[in-house]
């Protein structure tokens, strides 16, 4: 026992960033991941409610979305058909005592989403987002008080009362505008978990727990960031804290001891439910009647033992089987193979298809207004390029038939295309963000890094239908990008360009989301998914990728990368151009080497016919691992 007549050891425990991934199963995939899955958290559930007397159980958001039997089950009740979804019906089974909204929750609108919270047997809160006034009930509280009867140490009862609130970030509003409508408001989330904090504190709350859909971001963070966990941690009626969103863990094993600490007890579980959180709170009082006082440790656990819970299995097991039967459908052919080995280092066919596809779907949306008389350009993302955040993938689809499972590893996410009007500042301020991806590489080194693993791949785009340099031996942000062309004419100060991109690409507070919602015409666009499937089903496709952007010379400069061991027979037919195998890397990867051209030139990297990208390539490109959008 503490200073005082009362304690309690409180555990909790804590979900994250699900994406509906019930079962150990990687349906883009197609096999058995036994990494991931709630149902595999389960026993290890189990075995903290066995052992300690107090324990309760949250989750923090983004459960909805993210995998095609979790979309289908939407879909599903989006037509009338019978709740719950299956994934609510899973997490009924474990008996939450609380949860929060992400921003994925509102990918399908609030029509959907509302059924959806129809099934829950727990209640959810959200504190920052809520609906604008004369769009019916709200959706959730901003803030719960449960009533819980604890176990003190010394084996008697007590009754607190815990407070919890959940804020996700404010993007979200405009992420999804069009699909919303304007009806979802969003405030920063620091403001509104203070304020609602401090209410939950004055109706009686003995200790508050905030699920905050956000990563750790900053302690000072701009009001309206996206990530603002380390500010959120110092809010002064703040107990205990989980974080998420940004698919990260929490204590990070990997960078144990050098991480500065949290200002209250704070864990994220990584994604998928790869991970649980736990923080494990001791709580006093002087006397009866008194505040409760805590301190505590976050920590995270992963499963140990292989398997899953039938019970967590069983409500997910028909959605599952319709999903497998969904993603073997034909839905097109492939003249030739797409893979993304090299996706972040030379001319790649799967981003080249991706553009094809939007490109015809915003000139069907363009068809009849003025805007289709400007030069349109398409922007693509590399999501399938490797294991930044835990992702994991690479495309290697074979030339031939492509399935519906291929088509959702091509775009796995279901942002929206919007067209937005764009000038040549939008676009050198767009391209030099992606460029810092890129490590300052030191002119006449040969073993340097090119990739900076801190930042997510889907960063860098390509904006097919334009050419640009990128000298990576300048520091980021300064001035990387040059020589800006559009079909070999340099672009002007004056010059206007319609752009396809994804809806997500709208969200934040700095000047280029801001550019872009300023010119965003108001024409709801298909899901990405949507308009690769209407490309694809027109006939067979040959995607050959076009000119589009190249390093500057840097001569007797090169940096390495790594890229799936499969890469090394592609770069065989070029071991002695541009890029070249080096040996074993660690996580499986294998290392390549890429020079930046031969004394005095600037030669693009030459793909070749045996790298099976469509004849000698005219772009040269690099980096490696990669990641999926929180």
């Amino acid at each position: 026992m503490r200073d005082g007549s009362e304690s309690i050891a409180l555990r909790l425990l804590c979900t994250t960033d699900l994406h509906g991934h019930v079962l150990p199963w990687d349906y883009l995939a197609g096999r058995r991941d036994p990494r991931i899955g709630l149902s595999r958290l389960v026993p290890l559930i189990r075995a903290h409610r066995l052992r300690q007397p107090n324990v309760m159980l949250f989750d923090n958001g983004d459960f909805l979305q993210g995998n095609p039997m979790t979309d289908a089950e939407t879909e599903r009740l989006a037509q009338g058909g019978p709740g719950p979804h299956a994934v609510v019906a899973a997490m009924n089974a474990l008996d939450y005592d609380a949860g929060t909204l992400g921003n994925h929750e509102f990918n399908q609108g609030l029509p959907v989403l509302r059924r959806v919270l129809r099934g829950f047997g727990h209640p959810l809160t959200s504190s920052n987002l809520t609906l604008a006034p004369g769009s019916g009930a709200p959706l959730v509280p901003p803030g719960l008080l449960l009533r819980r009867r604890l176990t003190r140490r010394d084996g008697r009862q007590a009754l607190l009362r815990i407070g919890v609130i959940g804020v996700a970030p404010p993007q979200t509003a405009e992420w999804d505008r069009l699909r919303l409508g304007g009806q979802l408001l969003a405030e920063d989330m620091v403001l509104a978990a203070r304020r609602q904090a401090a209410e939950l504190r004055t109706r009686g709350a003995d200790i508050v727990v905030l699920l905050a859909h956000s990563g750790p971001g900053v302690a000072r963070p701009q009001q309206g960031a996206e990530n603002a966990g380390r500010a959120l941690a110092a809010l002064a009626d703040i107990d205990a804290l989980f974080l998420g969103h940004t698919h990260s863990l929490l204590p990070d094993p990997q960078r144990a001891g050098s991480e500065p600490a949290f200002a209250r007890p704070t864990a994220q579980a990584g994604r998928f439910g790869s991970h649980l959180g736990v923080i494990d709170l001791d709580l006093w009082r002087a006397a009866p009647g008194a505040p409760w006082h805590s301190r505590g440790a976050g920590r995270i656990e992963a499963p140990t033992a292989r398997g899953c819970d039938a019970a967590t299995a069983l409500p997910v097991r028909r959605a599952h089987r319709a999903a497998l039967a969904a993603l073997r459908r034909p839905v097109g052919h492939s003249t030739l193979p797409i893979d993304s080995h090299f996706a972040l280092v030379a001319p790649d066919r799967s981003l080249q298809l991706a553009a094809d596809a939007l490109r015809a779907a915003a000139q069907r949306m363009l068809k009849g207004r003025a805007e289709a008389a400007l030069p349109l350009l398409v922007a693509v993302r590399p999501f399938c390029t490797g294991g930044h955040g835990g992702a994991g993938h690479y495309l290697s689809l074979p030339a031939g038939m492509l399935t519906e499972r291929h088509l959702q590893a091509l775009h796995p996410h279901p942002d929206r295309l919007c067209l937005t009007v764009v000038d040549r500042a939008a676009l050198l301020d767009w391209l030099e963000r992606g460029a810092a991806l890129f490590c300052r590489v030191l002119p006449g080194r040969r073993d340097q890094p090119l990739i900076d693993p801190s930042r997510p791949p889907y960063g860098f785009e390509v904006i097919d239908g334009l050419g640009w340099r990128i000298d990576p031996s300048r520091p980021a942000g300064q001035g990387r990008v040059g020589d800006l062309r559009h079909e070999g004419r340099p672009v002007g100060p004056a010059d206007r360009f319609v752009i396809a991109m994804t809806s997500h690409h709208l969200g934040g507070d700095g000047p280029l989301p801001r550019r872009l919602r300023a010119g965003q015409l108001p024409i709801e666009g298909p899901l990405l998914r949507e308009a690769l499937r209407a490309h694809l089903v027109t006939g067979p496709v040959t995607p050959r990728p076009r000119p589009s952007w190249r390093f500057a010379a840097l001569p007797g400069t090169a940096a390495w990368f790594d890229a799936p061991p499969e890469a090394r027979k592609a770069a065989a037919g070029v071991a002695s151009r541009q890029i070249t195998p080096v040996g074993p890397a660690d996580d499986g990867y294998h290392r390549f080497q890429l020079r930046f051209g031969p004394e005095g030139v600037a030669h693009p990297i030459d793909s070749g016919p045996r790298l099976g990208y469509g004849g000698p390539a005219r772009t040269r490109t690099p980096r490696c691992p990669a990641a999926m959008t929180p």
